[in-house]
């Protein structure tokens, strides 16, 4: 059974939802990835003035320091992580449309090409420059897919909270950094 091809007039309309979509989606997006690159970055700057005075200030050996560091980088890991997820969704619009605008003329083209009988059989007989064509084609789907993984962990339950507990976690810091500061000028 046969799918019937969409009318122009469907797709117009498919295409309007999409971009009406977009349009609520992104501003927040943005605003979001705004305010988590912040938390990030100020994590970061904690996490750094925490590192010098263990190792400037105070008298830690420098694994000590380094381990204590790592340790508390870890939220601001996380939530430079989701960072980067929402500046891939960012550019989804993009991305959509880039991939809409290629596939189209090649499918139209391919299509026609299988109708008049002039596209070659996919596999006339096994070599290894068809398992090579092969693992060449499993790469680039592997590609396609990973610019799209990036953006569907977002929706991970355990990574929004791992995101909430990130952001807690910059209020202990923060206060740490800060009575380290007080310590030094006193």
């Amino acid at each position: 059974m046969a799918q019937a091809e969409p009318t122009q007039e469907e797709i117009e309309v498919r295409k309007g939802a999409l971009l009406r979509l977009f349009d609520r989606l992104l501003p927040i997006v943005d605003a979001i990835a705004d305010s988590v690159r912040l938390a990030g970055v100020l994590g970061l700057l904690m996490v750094v003035w925490i590192f010098v005075w263990m190792t400037r200030v105070s008298d830690f050996s420098t694994q000590t320091s380094m381990l204590v560091s790592l340790a508390i980088c870890l939220p601001v890991v996380v939530l430079l992580w989701y960072w980067w997820g929402l500046e891939g969704l960012k550019k989804l619009p993009e991305t959509v449309a880039q991939i809409a605008g290629n596939a189209s003329s090649e499918v139209r083209s391919h299509i026609q090409g299988i109708r008049a009988g002039e596209t070659r059989k996919l596999v006339s007989h096994v070599s290894l420059g068809k398992l090579w064509e092969l693992r060449s084609l499993a790469d680039e789907a592997r590609e396609l897919l990973g610019s799209y993984a990036r953006v569907g962990f977002l929706a991970n339950p355990l990574l929004l909270v791992l995101l909430f507990l990130s952001l807690l976690s910059l209020v202990p810091l923060g206060l740490v950094s800060l009575a380290l500061a007080v310590f030094i000028l006193f």
